[in-house]
């Protein structure tokens, strides 16, 4: 790797970050100010982390803000919903434009209207099967979750429909991993209630980091 990459890679880091710092006034207004998650400005890095993936995928300028984006968006609503168990639907709706708006004029410029069209697919797919989840099982899965699917669908799908089975199941087998813990170690049981939102974005991220 180039000294230029990986400038470009720390710039786009930081980028993210101080762009998840100026959201943050969103961020409390979901969160106790003495919590762990908020004092320690979780999300600062988790946003960092993402632009600086962002920049290691991206193929196109447009594509790098596609996915910084929703980077940042995700870095809000994981610490927002470790913190409350909440997804505000006002931030995945504007989650998945800052997604959707810079992947249009990727496929505008770079010819690839096939794979928006995956992407939007792929998001109504997981909308629908999570709403169905989430029928059967409400107990399991809340709208918030269910709306947000959208977001991580539309994601998965840019890159393929292999990416969004496999972040996905990955979402699930994470959330599934933390649940047993948290019973085993006697800190949680059948009826404690653990945020799903940060298992859909780190499924979603180790589904495209195997598959690139």
């Amino acid at each position: 790797m180039t000294a230029e990459s990986l400038w470009a890679l720390a710039i786009t880091a930081l980028l993210a970050a101080l762009l998840a710092w100026c959201f943050t006034p969103v961020v409390r207004a979901f969160a106790e100010p003495g919590t762990v998650w908020l004092r320690t400005r979780a999300h600062l890095p988790l946003a960092a982390l993402a632009g600086w993936g962002a920049a290691v995928v991206a193929e196109s300028a447009a594509e790098l803000v596609a996915l910084a984006a929703v980077g940042v968006g995700c870095s809000l609503l994981i610490v927002i919903d470790l913190v409350s168990h909440r997804l505000p639907d006002l931030l995945v709706a504007g989650t998945l434009g800052a997604l959707l708006v810079p992947l249009v004029v990727a496929s505008s410029l770079g010819h690839q209207w096939s794979a928006l069209g995956r992407s939007l697919l792929a998001g109504m797919v997981l909308l629908l099967g999570y709403f169905l989840l989430a029928l059967i099982t409400p107990s399991g899965l809340g709208l918030g979750d269910v709306k947000f699917a959208a977001v991580i669908g539309c994601l998965l799908g840019w890159f393929g429909w292999s990416e969004v089975a496999m972040g996905t199941l990955l979402g699930f087998t994470i959330n599934g991993v933390i649940a047993l813990v948290l019973v085993l170690s006697r800190g949680g049981g059948r009826s404690s209630e653990i945020p799903f939102g940060p298992s859909m974005v780190f499924g979603a991220v180790l589904a495209v980091a195997i598959s690139v």
